[in-house]
């Protein structure tokens, strides 16, 4: 039988460990883990990409970063891209999106407003759009209901709860949720926070909830930066040298910035659950709880998240709650790829996948979690990050693209004397490059032939066509 309604729930910048259903003992994240509880929790969910345009095309095309054109930040998704919301509108869906989406550069916006956008916007017939930077419709809006707090709000500083930018992107969910539903029209709606990219802005009452010297900070290992290549230290001395890195007092303070802005989020996530089970549409709904990209909070000494493809930075949480699914409660560390939600998201509403969709449906593997096969390895890349050129590096000079398996990541760097590479067997944590150690010469080999492979198999498909012999 077809499910009827489809909500996306993205948070931005969010690491597997900011979660207590990951095993975060800290942080008090109650409705997400009910929620997991009650859906298939993926342990190896990765990104594409390190930053968030790049990863938010895939998630929204199925497509890769090299296909689709977006391969940094600052890049336009071209509006010739086949899109999620496009194919649910063009299936009989009301569309929705409300919060960040981040299609189109934010460069672009003057003064802190968000350009006006005509509807239908990328396949959503709806938009209430509110991205790192505040949109009009939002401010709008605070303008009427509290005057007196509009400067606050623009600064997001001492913000009420009832005023948050959060809780108003939530606000429109459930309001477009409520009207779907009184309407009995199916919909898919797109939910999408920023900011747990530190240092966060939680509202009044949320804030210094967790104390700096309770967060859990990276273990550095001294010889880190002398096994990996140049760039990451130059990286690391950049921001040093412009202010812009961390001393150990200020990662606390903003790491647990980010936690208290995660015991928000989690509220705002419950408001959801908690409307589609009061209008009784809870088990008509597939609810996909996921993230754009992770962040390195200062692992391997580097601060924010790209130009970097370690796991902290890829690995992304992700739940499926699928009504009537035998797989619900239970959780698999087989692998995924971003890419693949997408046609997975078409094929459990039993809608046709678009031709040039890259991503593989993971339908069976969410109904048996336990005996269902994922991804034998992953595809990631990061080009020309112009993350880099705040650090005094020049974005051109490093392209870097990735395969990651069970038990092994290599990461190419294509006309450069250096790479990487990981056993993550004996060394999870990736803290020895064994690039150029000789015992590892086949395996490197091997890996360079598997990413070959992928890329071969990744370019851009041909469009389904029929023959007349």
């Amino acid at each position: 039988m077809q499910t009827k309604n489809v909500v996306l729930f993205i948070t931005d910048g969010h690491r597997t460990d900011m979660l207590g259903c990951y095993g975060n003992a800290l942080l008090e994240t109650p409705r997400i883990d009910a929620f997991a509880r009650d859906s298939v929790l993926l342990r190896r969910a990765f990104c594409t990409h390190s930053v968030c345009m790049p990863t938010r095309a895939s998630l929204f095309t199925g497509r890769y970063p090299h296909v689709h054109g977006v391969w940094a930040n600052g890049l336009p998704l071209p509006k010739t891209e086949v899109t999620l919301p496009q194919v649910f509108s063009e299936a009989g869906y009301a569309t929705a999106a409300a919060g960040k989406i981040h299609f189109e550069p934010q460069q672009a916006y003057t003064d802190g407003f968000c350009p006006a956008i005509s509807e239908p916007y990328y396949g959503f017939d709806e938009v209430h759009l509110s991205e790192n930077r505040l949109g009009h419709e939002y401010l709008d809006w605070v303008r009427e209901q509290a005057p007196e707090q509009a400067e606050l709000v623009r600064q997001r500083k001492d913000v009420p709860e009832e005023l948050h930018e959060l809780h108003w992107t939530v606000s429109q969910t459930i309001d477009f949720i409520r009207r779907s539903a009184s309407d009995s029209t199916p919909f898919f709606c797109s939910c999408s926070f920023h900011e747990l990219s530190p240092p966060s802005t939680p509202p009044l009452g949320y804030t210094d909830h967790y104390a700096p010297e309770d967060v859990p900070i990276p273990i550095l290992d001294l010889d880190d930066l002398d096994l990996r290549p140049e760039f990451y230290r130059q990286c690391y001395e950049g921001y040093l040298a412009r202010g812009r890195q961390p001393d150990e007092a200020a990662l606390r303070r903003h790491i647990a910035s980010s936690y208290d802005q995660m015991r928000f989020i989690d509220k705002q996530f419950g408001r959801v659950v908690s409307t589609l089970k009061e209008l009784g549409i809870w088990e008509e709904t597939i609810v996909l709880f996921t993230a754009d990209h992770g962040l390195s909070l200062n692992d391997h000494y580097q601060w924010r998240h790209g130009p970097f493809l370690f796991d902290e930075v890829i690995n992304v949480p992700m739940m499926w709650h699928v009504p009537g699914g035998g797989g619900r409660g239970k959780e698999t560390a087989e692998m995924v790829e971003s890419v693949d939600v997408m046609p997975t998201l078409l094929d459990l509403c039993e809608l046709p996948i678009p031709a040039g969709v890259q991503g593989h449906s993971v339908a069976s593997l969410l109904a048996e979690p336990e005996a269902g096969a994922g991804r034998e390895s992953v595809l990631i890349q990061e080009r020309e990050a112009p993350d880099l050129a705040a650090r005094g590096l020049q974005p051109e000079s490093i392209t870097q693209i990735g395969i990651r398996t069970s038990d092994t990541k290599l990461i190419h760097y294509p006309g450069r004397p250096f790479g990487e590479l990981y056993d993550l067997s004996n060394d999870p944590g990736e803290f020895r490059n064994l690039w150029r150690d000789p015992g590892y010469g086949t395996l490197r080999q091997d890996m360079m032939g598997l990413l070959t492979d992928r890329l071969a198999d990744s370019q851009d498909p041909l469009p389904e066509r029929s023959y007349d012999w």
